[in-house]
């Protein structure tokens, strides 16, 4: 077949169809070409990746141009015309997308397309007027059709026979793939992100190779699941247990060698004989820690045959689990708040403008660096919030997730208790599936169009509004767990918007450029909010035994880097300070606690479960109780942050926190690897069901 396949396409010079199929492939490869080239300097994507990009778009255009040639002309004329119309607007759609949120849209975010469109409209007509020109530009292609169909009038005696076609196209396939190969070293080069599945491979891969290549493996995504831990090979499969290796201090650091003796200078150590000290009672959470009792050996011998449960058995049997400390069970029996805030980021927070977030976050537990996610859009910083485990995609990923056993989520903790979870959102009711996702896992969900009448305050998205519609449904309840999403900080950011237009002589005053003023009177209603939640709970005598928490879903993206950087005052990198944010945990009365080591989203929910003094496994939830002996260890979308410094995925750096501090040669390999493990076993966890497959086990 192949030698008659070589013969054929050797005769093909002396067909008219061959001209036909080189001018076809010419017109398409320069039509694709310009508009990811166009597309990527209009997104400010370009790098040093554009070249695979533009091999990966000649080999498609080479599949497309055989599978064309064996179709009758009008067919091959329509296949041809609907990928060019499919492909610019497709350009078109994503340029506007980064222009507002300032990242991708996935393929599972388009089915919730035409409710973005309406509930953003405005967003939108802001956006296409903003960058006119660079639609007309991505348009163009769509002008150069009619050309398509003259060279379809070629006369064709032949067309090529699909048996011929097919070790071709095999061919192409196999060269698309080896082009990544030799760059597959490590968990950040164009074949992992080309694997990844999670909304940071697809913004990393748009620069490495491309937006038609990214765009096909997010629709392939949506099919098939790859095993991160399987596919790259580089990297080391489960089971591994990787700790970091402690950076060296220098001789300046070190600190000073004693004998162990009292020092006789001291009257504290004077020698008391005559009275001997009984010792110490132990703290009663000494030597106890947050773990079930789970026989891992036994799950070993079980799922024998069973290779990705087994992995996660023998992963997570060698795991540690952190300690129980001074903190835990701290608010045991007190009833919780969760918030996760529309943009929201600390510095937004003010003891003038917003004096109410700001003894929250000053008289709770003070996050010194505290980071939002990357990536994930609305729904994975939420997601994050009420399970603990970081998404590995969007709406779709999330709500698919939830169709799984979770034991380690507030809500099942409290479900557990008898407390039935309450959820409230002023968005909409069904955008990200939320009417599906959070009544899976066991809440009662209320939103603007499903349950919740945004509309008798007079505007339909206001955070104050939604506190006072929902906060009598409990608090009277005798034990009460609720969660909020609020919206007030969203987009777009100025004063046609009603929330920063109610709020706008508040803000007039401030010495920022529009954009950031309409942004914080947008806060502003977020601010009023926790004010009038705090009176009410004061006033029904439950302030001093409410835990309140507050993180945010992601960075204010809607504001311009050159904006972030207005509102933060300061100069603002990519890779982890653009997603500075706050963290708060507050209870009235409370003593103040300060953490100094990084945090992020997902470490608040064992850390709000031991506070809760409330069963959980740490080793099974990719955060950590920050009051615990465990590895800080932030993941962000361009890089690691940990106790001791930055990791730049992009220039494959680590930048201490002190100049002083060596850093051993290993340990930016162990931080690569603990995250590609830490990824992998969140991935395996949801796709295999892992605790219900565990969950005879799961015995406190």
């Amino acid at each position: 077949m192949l030698t008659k396949a070589l013969l054929f396409l050797r005769n093909l010079r002396h067909e008219p169809m061959a001209a036909a199929a080189f001018l076809h492939f010419g017109l398409l490869s320069v039509l694709f070409l310009y508009t990811e080239l166009v597309f990527q300097l209009l997104a400010n994507t370009i790098g040093l990746g554009f070249y695979r990009a533009v091999l990966f778009i000649l080999l498609g255009t080479a599949m497309l141009t055989i599978i064309t040639i064996c179709l009758p002309k009008l067919a091959a004329l329509l296949l041809s015309e609907v990928v060019v119309i499919s492909v610019t607007l497709m350009s078109v759609g994503q340029l506007l997308y980064i222009k507002i949120f300032h990242e991708f849209v996935s393929i599972d975010m388009m089915s919730g397309g035409s409710e973005a469109i309406y509930r953003f409209r405005d967003m939108l007509m802001d956006a296409i007027r903003e960058n006119i020109p660079g639609i007309i530009l991505l348009l163009m292609p769509v002008l150069v059709l009619p050309v398509l169909y003259i060279i379809r009038r070629f006369p064709s005696a032949t067309r090529l026979h699909v048996k011929y076609a097919i070790i071709p196209i095999v061919i192409l396939c196999a060269c698309r793939y080896i082009l990544l190969v030799p760059v597959a070293v490590d968990s950040y080069s164009p074949r992992a992100i080309r694997y990844g599945q999670d909304d940071l491979g697809r913004i990393s891969s748009v620069s490495e190779v491309g937006l038609f290549t990214t765009m096909e493996i997010d629709l392939l995504s949506q099919f098939f699941s790859a095993d991160v831990s399987s596919v790259l090979d580089d990297l080391p499969e489960l089971p591994v247990v990787i700790t970091l290796p402690s950076p060296e201090p220098t001789p300046a650091q070190t600190p000073p060698q004693t004998s162990g003796l009292p020092d006789e200078s001291d009257p504290d150590n004077s020698d008391n004989t005559d009275q001997p000290e009984l010792p110490p009672e132990p703290p009663p959470w000494e030597g106890r820690f947050n773990s079930f009792d789970i026989d891992f050996d036994a799950l070993i011998e079980r799922d024998a045959n069973n290779r990705g449960l087994l992995q996660l058995h023998e992963y997570f049997s060698l795991l540690e689990p952190s300690a129980q400390n001074e903190m835990t069970g701290l608010f045991e029996g007190y009833n919780l708040i969760t918030i996760c805030a529309e943009a929201f980021t600390g510095w937004v927070i003010d003891p003038i403008m917003t004096p109410t977030l700001y003894k929250m976050q000053h008289d709770g537990v003070y996050f010194e660096r505290f980071y939002s996610l990357y990536g994930s859009g609305t729904i994975g910083g939420e997601f994050a919030l009420v399970t603990g485990f970081m998404p590995r995609g969007r709406g779709g990923w999330c709500t698919g997730a939830t169709r799984n056993y979770l034991p380690f989520t507030f809500a099942s903790r409290f479900l557990e208790l008898g407390v039935q979870p309450l959820a409230y959102h002023n968005g909409s009711y069904t955008f990200y599936d939320r009417n599906i996702m959070f009544p899976r896992m066991g809440y009662d969900f209320k939103a603007y169009g499903g349950g919740l009448d945004m509309s008798v305050y007079g505007w339909s998205t206001s955070d104050l509004v939604l506190m006072k519609l929902t906060i009598d449904e409990y608090i009277n309840e005798d034990r009460f767990y609720v969660h909020y999403m609020t919206y007030s900080g969203h987009a777009n950011y100025g004063f046609g918007n009603p929330q920063a237009r109610v709020n706008r002589d508040a803000v007039e005053h401030l010495p920022y450029s529009t954009a950031v003023k309409a942004y914080i009177a947008c806060q502003l209603e977020f601010e009023y909010a926790m004010t009038y939640l705090l009176e009410r709970l004061e006033e029904a005598g439950i302030a001093e035994r409410t835990v309140i928490v507050i993180t945010s879903d992601h960075y204010p993206h809607a504001l311009t880097h050159d904006q972030n950087e207005e509102l933060a005052g300061k100069s603002l990198d990519r890779v982890s300070q653009l997603y500075e944010s706050a963290g708060i945990i507050y209870v009235k009365g409370m003593d103040p606690v300060t953490v100094t080591a990084p945090a992020y989203v997902p470490d608040m929910t064992p850390t709000v479960l031991n506070l809760l003094g409330l069963p959980f496994d740490s080793r099974f939830l990719p955060g950590r109780d920050v009051f615990s002996d465990a590895m800080p260890f932030v993941i962000l979308g361009s890089g690691i942050v940990t106790e001791d410094g930055v990791y730049n995925k992009h220039n494959r750096r680590f930048t201490p926190f002190d100049d002083a501090v060596e850093i051993p040669d290993e340990y930016v390999p162990a931080i690569i690897a603990i995250e590609a493990v830490r990824n992998s076993a969140v991935e395996q966890i949801i796709r295999l069901d892992y605790f219900r497959a565990i969950r005879d086990f799961l015995i406190y």
